[in-house]
């Protein structure tokens, strides 16, 4: 058997004794197998094949054209099919296998025992387990994808751990219509590698689940023919009827109006590119399938180009501008764009003049293309943004979500139209598994298709990092990822397509941010603490350095929120949207008249009060585009109590010499109740400004209506309430207790508090 396995080669006799005994060999095996090779060499001489065993020194050689081998036979046929495949002879490569695998008649050398037979067993085996896959793979090309979906699950029995099986299978059952077993074949998948072997599934068969997710044509055809169009003339062989993928419904497309809109333009009234942009999953696919539907409404032929077809792209394309230039109001889609870079001076220089062209990338048209005269004037780019609240709730009671369900993941997907569909499949069929191990899956799918892998595993730090921080600077990398290469990481992440340029360092926002900040917390959170430390650290040093800065003092007051935020969705209120200002006497009725209608006649009086005494105390923030009133505040100077103020009252104690007590005794913001926002931490920011720099600070104390909100934040600042009723108020010794002391107070709490509830799912254990 040996021989036969190493047919043509030389075997050294120590091989044949391994072979045959592997550790158990005798001390005489060498003289053994002397004596097995003469007998066998004595039957072959009883047949003619005396010379079929040569004998060099050390050694032995079976000569292969002296016999015929089923394994020689099925290993040609193999070979040939392939290249019949290759050649575009699908069928005939189908038949090819067919007749290879009819050579087996069951397990191969079965009974024949040692250690050699056995790898030689398994690697037989193993050729006949991938030749059955690719002639399913072959079955699913001619459109046989039931047949396939009902063959594949005994093999399946047989090779539990074997991935490629699984794609198939995900094939099989996806394109004949049974979408959702497809997407229970997948989680079952996913748990049982995730428990025998601790890993994922691999990207092959993560991007099969994706394009199932996204209903997708997942076909690696290159033109796929949309079934809604008439028969191109350039297309591959098609499937055959009743094979066509599920496409999403109508009711479950939300959104895109501007986009549509856009679309339509171009169809109406003159031809020319709409190149639409945005991260993965933004929705891209699905778009240009409704674009599709759009076109052929108008009685348009569309034409639908893969990035996955990049190998042949330019083979399509030149057939297309060949056979198609002239034809009126024809589509042309390319999806995946950033596969395809190599074929864009091409398409440029040789797509026909009145073809609607629409091109789906993660980055958008480059330089040389917005700069070329023969497309001015004829390019419309539109960059994807996540859906809004209402369009994501639609999405997911579209897909029949439980309604108690619906909120968590609208607010955990940020309008990620993958998230918000994932999320939605795995919350509809939840009861399958464990919360936990469903939060899982979800994360890592997130992460898989949305950030993909990082070079390396500095690289996948410096993401962190942007997660976890509210700006990402090279200064703050530097400091929190200390390795020497800032600028390295800066540049990597800003190239990124799901990285944002803000207006003070790059960010990361929605469900990619949470995902990330989700995994590390899981995989590593001695390395999540540690990071989320030196962030702090930065932070509040520059606190202390910069305080004298009302604008570094509104970033750091929103940073520090933002490492707080525990799963919130944040506002993006900016700066930019509002101006701060002193009061002037013109100012005061409007800001009575405030305080009345949010926290009735009291405050008013209050304010009316100080108003008369301490008018330069009152700072307002006011809408730069409307010059709308938004909130105001009071930063009460006290050397002396003031009996007629009951806060004051309450508050006061004797304070030395030269030194006073500051109160921001009003705080009024109708937007958000006066809780932490966007609008408050202006004022957080002066309180700050006052807490580091004001001469002769005592002590200093908050008054707020709503001290629950306030709470979390006031803690983290070494703010202690000091009294709850009827309105909460948070003070601070600045003698006693000064203000460079606060810079690691109450990470425990901060870190590992229970989570906002988010994640669609809560963890259980």
């Amino acid at each position: 058997m040996v021989l036969l396995a190493h047919s043509g080669s030389f075997v050294r006799t120590g091989e044949l004794v391994d072979g045959l005994w592997g550790e158990q060999a005798p001390a005489t095996g060498g003289a053994v197998v002397r004596t097995y090779i003469s007998r066998i060499r004595r039957l072959l001489s009883e047949h003619g094949l005396g010379s079929a065993i040569s004998s060099q020194s050390g050694g032995y050689m079976l000569d292969p054209s002296l016999f015929a081998l089923d394994a020689t036979e099925f290993a040609k046929m193999v070979e040939t099919a392939r290249k019949e495949r290759a050649s575009g002879y699908i069928a005939a490569a189908a038949k090819r296998l067919e007749q290879a695998l009819d050579l087996w008649t069951g397990t191969a050398l079965a009974g024949v025992p040692g250690e050699a037979a056995e790898r030689e067993r398994f690697r037989l085996e193993r050729l006949k387990l991938i030749a059955t896959q690719e002639l399913l793979q072959l079955r699913l090309e001619l459109g046989k994808h039931a047949e396939v979906a009902a063959e594949v699950p005994l093999l399946i029995e047989q090779n539990r751990l074997d991935e490629p099986l699984y794609e198939i299978y995900l094939l099989g059952l996806y394109r004949s219509g049974r979408r959702a077993e497809a997407l229970e074949v997948y989680r079952m998948v996913y748990d049982l590698l995730g428990k025998e072997l601790g890993v994922s599934p691999g990207p092959r068969l993560r991007e099969i689940h994706n394009k199932i997710l996204r209903a997708d044509a997942d076909h690696d055809d290159g033109f796929a023919r949309a079934p809604w169009a008439e028969p191109p003339a350039v297309h591959l062989p098609e499937e055959p009827a009743g094979t066509k993928p599920e496409r999403l419904p109508d009711r479950q497309f939300v959104g895109r109006g501007a986009e549509r809109a856009a679309f339509q333009d171009l169809l109406t009234k003159s031809p020319g590119l709409l190149f639409v942009c945005g991260p993965a999953g933004i929705g891209k696919s699905t778009l240009l399938r409704k674009f599709a539907e759009d076109a052929a409404a108008a009685g348009r032929r569309v034409w639908h180009l893969h990035g996955s077809a990049t190998a042949r792209a330019r083979e399509h394309l030149e057939r297309f501008a060949e056979e198609l230039s002239g034809v009126p109001g024809a589509v042309l889609l390319i999806d995946s764009f950033e596969e395809m870079a190599d074929v864009e001076p091409w398409l440029r220089e040789r797509l026909p003049s009145d073809v609607v062209i629409v091109v789906a990338g993660r980055t958008g048209p480059s330089a040389a293309w917005l700069t070329d005269p023969a497309w001015a004037g004829k390019i419309v780019i539109r960059h994807l943004e996540a859906l809004t609240a209402t369009e994501s709730a639609a999405l997911v009671a579209a897909r029949g979500v439980d309604p108690g369900l619906r909120r968590s993941i609208v607010d955990f997907a940020a309008g990620n139209p993958f998230a918000l569909s994932l999320a939605a499949e795995v919350g509809r069929s939840m009861a399958a598994t464990s919360r936990r191990d469903a939060v899982r899956y979800v994360v890592d799918n997130v992460l898989a298709l949305l950030a993909g892998s990082a070079p390396t595993e500095v690289h996948r730090s410096a993401l962190y990092v942007c997660a976890h921080a509210r700006h990402t600077t090279e200064d703050l990398l530097r400091a929190v990822v200390p390795d020497g290469q800032a600028a390295e990481l800066f540049d990597w992440l800003r190239a990124q397509p799901y990285v944002e340029a803000a207006a003070h360092g790059l960010e990361i926002n929605g469900v990619l941010r949470e995902a990330l900040e989700y995994d590390l917390r899981w995989r590593d959170p001695v390395g999540y603490e540690r990071m989320h430390r030196r962030i702090r650290h930065y932070v509040m040093g520059r606190l202390l350095r910069d305080a004298r800065d009302p604008h570094a003092c509104v970033a750091v007051m929103r940073t520090i929120r933002h490492l707080r935020r525990r799963g919130q969705i944040l506002s993006r209120m900016g700066e930019e949207d509002m101006r701060s200002s002193a009061a002037t006497p013109a100012d005061h009725d409007e800001l009575v008249t405030m305080a009345r209608q949010t926290h009735g006649e009291a405050t008013a009086a209050s304010v009316q009060f100080w108003l008369d005494r301490q008018p330069e105390a009152f700072s307002l923030l006011r809408s730069r585009k409307t010059n709308r009133l938004l909130a105001f505040m009071s930063w009460l100077t006290l050397r002396t109590p003031e009996p007629e103020d009951p806060v004051v009252g309450e508050i006061w104690h004797d304070v030395p010499p030269g030194a006073h007590i500051a109160i921001a005794r009003h705080l009024i913001c109708p937007a958000s109740e006066a809780t932490p926002s966007p609008i408050t931490d202006v004022f957080q920011a002066r309180m700050m400004r006052g807490w580091l720099h004001e001469p002769g600070l005592a002590a200093s104390y908050l008054v707020v209506a709503n001290g629950q909100s306030w709470r979390p934040l006031m803690e983290d600042l070494s703010q202690y309430e000091v009294a709850d009723q009827p309105y909460t108020i948070f003070g601070h010794d600045w003698l006693a207790d000064p203000p460079a002391q606060w810079r690691d107070r109450h990470l425990d709490e901060e870190l590992w508090a229970e989570r906002d509830p988010n994640l669609f799912l809560h963890q259980d254990d």
